[in-house]
């Protein structure tokens, strides 16, 4: 029926019939490779395949930047979202007001410390000092004591005032060998003129007395000498055995004299005279009952008050290395018996400091003067360190009756007779020691 419409399309000569063999050779024939029929492809230089490599590096670094920018940022806002909202430390500015005495006690710490400033309102707040002080060798090292600061001052001004040494108040270093009175010292030598050392009296007296925001109210050392003089010996915190023996000095200003050990104090700004001697002589009594002088005096056959005056004696009398070997002089002339003949307890009868005396002090009738009175002293003559303390209980073993210094050193020529004695006299003069 196609009558020739021609509807398909054919060709002439195209009969319309499908040629299955021809069909299935082109469905299984292989495919074009890709490409294939396309013109060929310019080829490419390692220059440009390098800088292919370059420019897809950079864009990389610069995504990586971007990313690393992005997280800075957000750490950044949320530290400072954190530190918005965070609790601030309060801290005052400025060096302060109101001077103030704040304590230190033995034992105490940075903590310790900032949580007394903040109580007495001296910082505002025991935080801000402990983050101040931290690091700060000088405040950690303070030592136990009073020290003036003043109220409402930062952090940083108040640790530097704790370490200035002027604020450290109501300390004092008592040296061995002084005595409670002011003593004249006199030289051997003539070109020398006498000096005034301060007494145990003064030097408390002085200490204890602190100006606070322009104003003082101290005590005078004749106030203190009143109750140094007159004040039960107990109620005062004497050493307990040495009580009577206070009692019983024939000086009421020579009594306490050896009860005061040597060593650093700290009195309590604005103490009364009474408060003041009893912070040192309470103190000295817990030094005094931390020797073993009580069983120790007792194997010597002697009371430890007693014990107290061998030592103030050896004291006065030699350098730490002759100590034990006075003491052994002391012991020897006692059991003679014989007197001690010591220069050193005629010159404190005349509160004088003197290597020598003349005949006219060793003729003073003081109950003090071992070249008129026979065994010791009837209180200690000075206050006796802890070599001297150690030598009166554990004297040297020799048979010495005398001894004399020899040098301006202060060491001492130790003899058993007195040809022997006068022989140590003449190297001493030939020394210069005295005439």
């Amino acid at each position: 029926m196609s009558g020739g419409l021609d509807i398909f399309g054919r060709e002439p000569g195209e009969t319309g019939d499908l040629d299955v063999a021809e069909l299935r050779a082109a469905l299984t024939a292989p495919a074009d490779p890709p490409g294939a029929g396309l013109p060929p492809e310019t080829p490419i230089s390692d220059t440009e395949r390098a800088e292919a490599a370059r420019r897809r590096h950079h864009r990389w670094l610069v995504f990586a930047v971007v990313v690393l920018v992005v997280i800075v940022a957000g750490l950044v806002a949320g530290f400072v979202i954190w530190r918005s909202n965070a609790e601030v430390v309060p801290d005052f500015t400025g060096s302060g007001e109101t001077e103030v005495v704040v304590r230190v006690q033995g034992g105490d710490g940075p903590a310790d410390i900032a949580k007394t400033l903040a109580d007495a309102g001296v910082v505002a707040s025991a935080e801000a000092f402990e983050a101040q002080t931290t690091l700060d060798a000088d405040v950690q090292a303070l030592r136990p004591g009073y020290y003036r600061v003043r109220q409402n001052a930062s952090a940083q001004a108040t640790a530097d005032a704790l370490v200035a040494k002027e604020n450290h108040v109501g300390h004092v270093r008592l040296i061995p060998g002084r005595q409670l009175a002011d003593v004249t010292a006199v030289s051997t030598d003539p070109t020398v003129a006498p000096v005034t050392v301060p007494g145990y009296i003064s030097e408390i007296t002085a200490a204890s007395c602190v100006p606070l925001n322009g104003q003082q109210d101290c005590f005078t050392a004749d106030e203190l000498w009143q109750v140094a003089e007159t004040a039960d010996p107990a109620s005062l915190g004497v050493v307990e055995w040495g009580a009577d023996g206070v009692r019983a000095a024939p000086d009421p200003r020579k009594r306490l004299e050896g009860m005061i050990l040597p060593g650093d104090f700290d009195i309590p700004p604005g103490s009364t005279p009474e408060q003041a001697l009893k912070a040192v002589l309470s103190s000295s009594a817990a030094m005094w009952n931390g020797t073993d002088i009580i069983a120790d005096a007792a194997t010597r056959g002697i009371t430890p008050y007693q014990a107290a005056i061998i030592a103030s004696l050896i004291e006065r009398e030699a350098i730490a290395s002759d100590m034990p070997k006075v003491s052994r002089v002391v012991y020897n002339r006692l059991a003679i018996p014989m007197k001690l003949e010591f220069d050193s307890t005629v010159n404190y009868a005349l509160d004088r400091a003197s290597i020598s005396t003349t005949a006219t002090d060793r003729a003073n009738p003081s109950p003090y003067n071992t070249y008129a009175q026979m065994g010791l002293p009837p209180t200690p003559i000075s206050s006796p360190g802890p070599d001297a303390v150690a030598a009166a209980l554990a004297p040297a073993e020799g048979s010495w009756l005398f001894f004399v210094k020899v040098n301006q050193t202060g060491e001492s020529c130790f003899s058993v007779t007195v040809d022997q004695h006068q022989a140590c006299i003449a190297q001493a003069q030939a020394a210069g020691v005295f005439g």
